[in-house]
């Protein structure tokens, strides 16, 4: 057995020895790469006739069929020919990616191989067992572009693409390869573009420093952990891998200033710009203002920004604008939407100077909740659809009055299907996948939808809705659009032999769709962010006396209400199984979906507890004072069940990151306290990491419980939170930046050896607090 290729360059090598490495992990046996063809024995031939002379030649001799692959498509052909007593595997492309799609399909069609972000299912087999002859097969995407945007959070390794490692990102890059996507988005900072636009003013900073655009304890704090000489040179051997295997990352123009990639003081104040009205406070500090592209200087500026990542990392292929986003630049909404208006009207103008033709994408995060119907349909008359297409990643919105559907593109311009999924902290398994199921068959049957991508504000959190993504984004079947039946897919491919997580995996899908993202627009909002286990004294945890706030925790709580059951069985069936026996990859699911059931479990405890609450101040309700202390302290142990659950693995510890980052490269030293910010960050970014459980949640709900039983001792039943708890949350924080990670670390082992106790006694206070 051999592999030929034509030549020993471009995408010939890297086909080759992807194929040569899945033939090894299943047959144990290596194959030998030649550039010349063999002259007996089975072997594969890599490429189409248009880039390999061999299958040239069988075509012309009648050997073989055309392969019906057009010349820079993702249309590719797996292909079994007959010549001289032999078969010759034929594994064709229209275009670089295309050619590594038929090389993965191969042995995921025919040899029982499954792809995941966290691994492979690589089945073991006699290499006389695979097959080469009677193979032929045909294939071309639904969508054009299919993808994934990484965004500039930091905290947990696994969910945040900035503290990926090239090890990382290969092996993410691959996997794009094997889903067959084609098109990845870059959102984590714009690295050392400035140094590298203007050296003369702007130097490179001080890794070690404390980079004076940054704002401690929050998102915003952007100082490094890597230099940012290294970032750059990380960037670059990405951006490479990428290019050398055909995928698409568009390159963002126009006015990029944003909270990760803020203006250096080193500009500012040697250019000393003016700025874009501004009237809101979003972005408004001078690191974030947007500079006035109303002259060309500054419009200039940003260009050259732009072309510097083309030359030195990009390709100038497609384009990326958010226009003035997020921002509101006059109080006067006409005033102010004429501004947006302009804004993309001077974006194009400048990009159209240089890249007439190449497609830009224009970004609709803003069109959700700041945007009427009318105002998008007043953009879009003056887009060009020949080469714009509008960016919508929105497309799952809770919100049925206004998304795609009603901004008049389907039918007639350009756009894509976006999935935006979860916010930073929402690194649960989830999704809106009833208003998916509503929505992806006008896109899919509309010949204006163009592509589809997962926009997330954090990566790998959801291992079904990344399958999900491609799956679709290739084939939107409806025996894939419907989850109840894409599941079983899944689970075919991600848990072979393994039952009990497949049935895990079905136990919790109703749980999984109850939670999702929303928006503030024409509906009630329903609460942005539902998950209120992490915030307890800032959210108002148990407070709330708003009638407003009453029924939205009264509505969200009816939401789960028909399936909040299943947690109690889904921490029963993960008590029971036999950890010992699992993989990584099923240890993960068990771990993915448990606390999925948990927060789930924490929220409508929550919730249903506020209207009791409620009731009781009233004096209506049906539980006595005891009755609710009784179920408050149930929610507290939650909350310490919850930490002992994260502790046992190492996805979810701040201090196990801090340590990865420097498998890398040297970390700045101080960067535990940046980090231990990023992560709590006041509010926004807190999400399920132990070592905030352990010294911010647990700590801070435990205040909120005592403050009710010293009020349902005295039968107090009057609203209002203690306005001590505003310093004791204080206190809480200062002590957390205080104490080293090292100290909060779990300690794993002893927690993974008690996983089956802390999942059973969860299944048995998750029964009395449902009751």
């Amino acid at each position: 057995m051999k592999i030929f290729i034509p030549k020993p360059e471009g995408i010939f090598p890297i086909a080759a020895n992807a194929f040569a490495e899945l033939w090894q992990k299943i047959t144990g046996e290596n194959v030998p790469v030649v550039t010349a063809v063999p002259e007996d024995g089975d072997f594969v031939s890599i490429g189409s006739d248009a880039d390999n002379s061999f299958v040239h030649t069988l075509l012309v001799e009648g050997i073989m069929p055309d392969l019906r692959v057009t010349v820079g498509s993702d249309e590719y052909r797996i292909l079994s020919v007959e010549e001289q007593g032999r078969n010759i595997l034929i594994l064709a492309g229209g275009n670089k990616r295309a050619v590594m799609y038929a090389v993965y399909d191969y042995f995921e069609r025919f040899c029982s191989c499954s792809y995941f972000w966290d691994g492979d299912r690589i089945p073991r087999a006699a290499a006389a067992d695979l097959p080469f002859a009677g193979l032929d097969v045909w294939d071309a995407p639904r969508f054009r572009y299919r993808g994934l945007r990484y965004f500039a959070h930091r905290s947990l390794t696994r969910f945040q693409a900035e503290q990926w490692n090239f090890e990382d990102w290969k092996k993410e890059l691959d996997w794009c390869l094997k889903k067959r996507l084609d098109f990845f988005m870059l959102r984590i900072g714009q690295d050392d573009l400035f140094q590298k636009t203007f050296p003369d003013i702007v130097p490179y900073p001080d890794r070690d420093a404390h980079q004076p655009e940054s704002f401690e304890r929050s998102f915003n704090d952007r100082d490094l952990f890597w230099s940012l000489e290294f970032r750059g040179e990380l960037r670059k051997k990405v951006m490479d891998y990428a290019k050398a295997r055909g995928l698409i990352s568009p390159e963002d123009c126009g006015t990029m200033t944003h909270w990760y990639s803020a203006t250096p003081y080193a500009y500012l104040n040697t250019v000393d710009p003016e700025f874009v009205p501004q009237a809101s406070q979003c972005y408004s500090e001078k690191t974030g203002l947007v500079w006035d592209i109303t002259q060309d200087k500054y419009l200039n500026d940003y260009w050259k920004l732009t072309e510097t990542h083309i030359r030195e990392y990009g390709s100038g292929e497609m384009f990326h604008t958010i226009g003035l986003a997020e921002r509101g630049c006059y109080a006067d909404k006409r005033k102010n939407h004429q501004m947006k208006l302009y804004a993309y009207r001077r974006i194009q103008a400048k990009l159209r100077e240089h890249y007439p033709d190449a497609p830009l994408l224009i970004g609709t995060w803003d069109f959700v909740d700041r945007w009427t119907h009318d105002q998008v349909h007043d953009l879009l008359k003056e887009l060009n659809p020949e080469n714009t297409i509008v960016f919508d990643y929105v497309s799952d919105s809770f919100d049925d009055v206004n998304n795609f559907t009603n901004w008049n593109v389907v039918g007639k311009f350009p756009y894509f299907f976006g999935i935006f999924h979860a916010y930073e902290a929402s690194n649960d398994v989830r999704g809106n996948y009833n208003a998916i199921e509503r929505r992806l068959p006008i896109a899919a049957a509309d010949p204006q939808c163009k592509g589809m991508v997962l926009w997330p504000e954090n990566s790998h959190a959801d291992t079904l809705m990344l399958e999900y993504l491609a799956a679709n984004s290739w084939d939107p079947a409806p025996e894939n659009i419907k989850i109840d039946s894409f599941i079983e897919k899944f689970v075919a491919k991600r848990c072979p032999g393994i039952p009990e997580i497949a049935d895990l995996w079905r136990t919790m899908l109703p749980l999984i769709k109850t939670h999702y993202w929303r928006t503030r627009t024409y509906e009630r909002w329903r609460d942005l962010y539902p998950d209120l286990c992490f915030n307890p004294i800032l959210r108002n945890m148990l407070y709330q006396q708003n009638p407003s706030e009453l029924e939205n925790c009264q509505y969200l709580a009816g939401e789960m209400a028909p399936a909040i059951h299943l947690a109690t069985e889904t921490f029963r069936k993960a008590a029971a199984l036999d950890f010992s026996r699992l993989d990584e990859l099923s240890t993960r699911d068990v771990f993915d979906l448990t606390r999925s059931a948990l927060l789930r479990l924490v929220n409508y405890t929550t919730f249903v507890l506020q209207d009791e609450l409620d009731l009781w101040r009233k004096n209506i309700g049906t539980r006595s004072g005891e009755e609710l202390m009784a179920r408050i302290e149930g929610l507290g142990r939650l909350m310490e069940l919850f930490a002992d659950l994260l502790g046992a693995h190492e996805d979810y510890s701040l201090y196990a990151s801090l340590l990865r980052l420097s498998d890398a490269a040297e970390v700045n030293p101080n960067f535990e306290y940046t980090l231990k910010g990023n992560a709590e960050g006041g509010w926004y970014c807190r999400s399920q990491i132990y070592e905030l459980f352990a010294a911010c949640y647990i700590p801070e709900y435990k205040a909120i419980m005592e403050s009710h039983r010293a009020k349902i001792s005295a039968d107090d039943r009057s609203w209002g939170k203690p306005a001590y708890l505003a310093d004791r949350l204080k206190e809480i924080q200062e002590n957390f930046y205080a104490v080293p990670l090292k100290d909060l670390a779990p300690d794993r082992d002893a927690l993974k050896a008690k996983l089956p106790q802390t999942l059973t006694e969860l299944a048995e206070l998750s029964a009395f607090l449902l009751k």
